[in-house]
């Protein structure tokens, strides 16, 4: 079921659109996906910049088809269109994505604790908190469009998570010991997000790499990656490369990298995470 809503965090659809200065934002109370609308409006020829906000997701999405928790009133559940001249390395949107939305929840938390997990998963004291989404399309060999989504925990409390969640998810509310501003929080990572979206390079810079870097959640941890092939290796993660690659190091052999696949940290809970 979609409701369409007229407010959200108290303001108004007018009032959104002037605060951050959108041609075209849509609303709902509940929605199945905010990505899957985002993606249908950018078919129809909706401009670049277009939000879809929810207040509530009956299907949201994660990496590799996993379903995103996404229960009423508990995060910021929102999609942006984004419609690149070019794309030469669409690996590094989750990347330059997620970087902007740990640099916003960084400010809304006041400290430290923040990290990104290699590709799109946000970590907030040693558990998932959030994640990027990134969904292209194309026509031909140019791309027609990007969709950037992005969820975050805010308001659950332990309980609300499912039982299969609660050793391995957090919510911002939760880690600052205080309740947040979902409004706050929604002006941050619009703004960061965009940052890194909208002219997107071919390759990540030094200082890209050398901020992602005090983000990185993987680096210097031992872990094993599940390739898309069902195979597994393990070693030891030490950063990404400029393309975006995970880099690590097998624990027999040279180093390697990797553009695809599930990585688990062998000292911590497996599902989901």
């Amino acid at each position: 079921m979609t409701r369409k809503a007229t407010r959200w965090e108290g303001q108004s659809l007018d009032a959104l659109m002037a605060r951050w200065d959108r041609a075209s934002i849509q609303l709902f109370s509940k929605i199945d996906s905010t990505s899957t609308r985002a993606a249908k409006l950018a078919e129809e020829g909706a401009p670049a910049g277009t939000i879809v906000l929810a207040n509530e997701q009956t299907a949201g999405r994660g990496t590799e088809s996993r379903s995103w928790h996404s229960p009423a009133g508990a995060g910021l559940f929102l999609s942006i269109v984004f419609r690149p001249k070019q794309l030469a390395n669409p690996t590094l949107i989750p990347l330059l994505a997620g970087l902007g939305v740990a640099r916003a929840v960084e400010r809304v938390l006041g400290g430290s604790g923040v990290a990104i997990k290699w590709p799109n998963d946000l970590i907030v004291s040693d558990r998932k908190a959030g994640g990027v989404l990134s969904e292209a399309s194309w026509s031909g060999e140019e791309p027609n469009y990007v969709v950037v989504g992005i969820g975050v925990n805010v308001h659950q409390r332990s309980s609300d998570f499912p039982p299969a969640l609660r050793d391995v998810a957090v919510s911002l509310d939760m880690a600052a010991g205080r309740r947040l501003s979902r409004l706050d929080l929604a002006d941050l990572v619009i703004r960061g997000v965009e940052e890194g979206c909208v002219d997107l390079p071919d390759t990540l810079d030094r200082e890209f790499l050398r901020e992602f870097d005090a983000y990185d959640w993987l680096r210097d941890r031992r872990c094993y990656i599940q390739m898309p092939d069902g195979s597994s290796v393990q070693g030891t993660a030490v950063g990404i490369a400029p393309d975006g690659a995970l880099l690590y190091r097998p624990d027999r052999g040279a180093l390697e990298r990797v553009t695809s696949g599930r990585v688990v940290v062998e000292d911590l809970p497996a599902p989901d995470f």
